[in-house]
């Protein structure tokens, strides 16, 4: 079985997969706070450990909160030694990018603020700027907003809709193009939000 998580941007969720990659369930819930008992309750529902062996791990390093970085890590590093395997990790932008196909559009920051991508430099990097300098800055750019809190995604007019529907399987995707590393680094790169 496959295990991904995502504690760095909302909606957080897990998901599992047969070897296939095929999803066999997914679980998402809203509430940070919430992150170490909505996983430990899947991965109970599934029996994993003696009854279903995991074969691959995976998470999304950040951007995010502190805190649920730090337990999304501490999740995925458990589990990479319960079961002796690796952990693949990939940043939020390079996940969204790929279900997008651009650079178009923001992240949440966690405060009044919000991430973009600069594709000015190589290798591309985020940059947080306030709301308002984002929506004067982007007026007339056909932004993704989808990942905003409602409060910030009503400043953007111009959104795009696109739904983040299958995004599991895209984050999966790009997971298993990643480089394995022996345990989970959440990316601390970006200021704790």
């Amino acid at each position: 079985m496959k295990f991904i998580l995502n504690t760095a941007v909302d909606p957080h969720f897990c998901a599992l997969f047969d070897e296939n990659g095929n999803l066999i369930e997914r679980c998402e819930w809203t509430n940070r706070r919430r992150d170490g008992q909505e996983v430990f309750c899947f991965l109970q529902k599934h029996t994993i450990g003696d009854a279903v062996p995991l074969t691959f791990l995976g998470g999304v390093a950040g951007p995010g909160g502190f805190s649920s970085l730090r337990a999304g890590a501490g999740i995925l590093n458990a589990l990479s030694f319960a079961f002796l395997l690796p952990v693949y990790q990939v940043q939020a932008d390079k996940w969204i990018q790929a279900f997008l196909g651009s650079n178009n559009f923001v992240l949440n920051s966690f405060s009044d603020g919000v991430f973009f991508p600069v594709t000015e430099t190589a290798p591309s990097r985020l940059q947080r700027i306030t709301v308002d300098e984002a929506v004067k800055k982007f007026t007339k750019k056909k932004l993704w907003v989808e990942l905003l809190p409602e409060e910030k995604k009503e400043k953007f007019k111009n959104q795009r809709p696109k739904p983040f529907e299958h995004s599991e399987q895209a984050l999966l995707r790009v997971l298993e193009a990643s480089e394995p590393r022996k345990e989970f680094m959440p990316d601390y790169e970006f200021p704790p939000v």
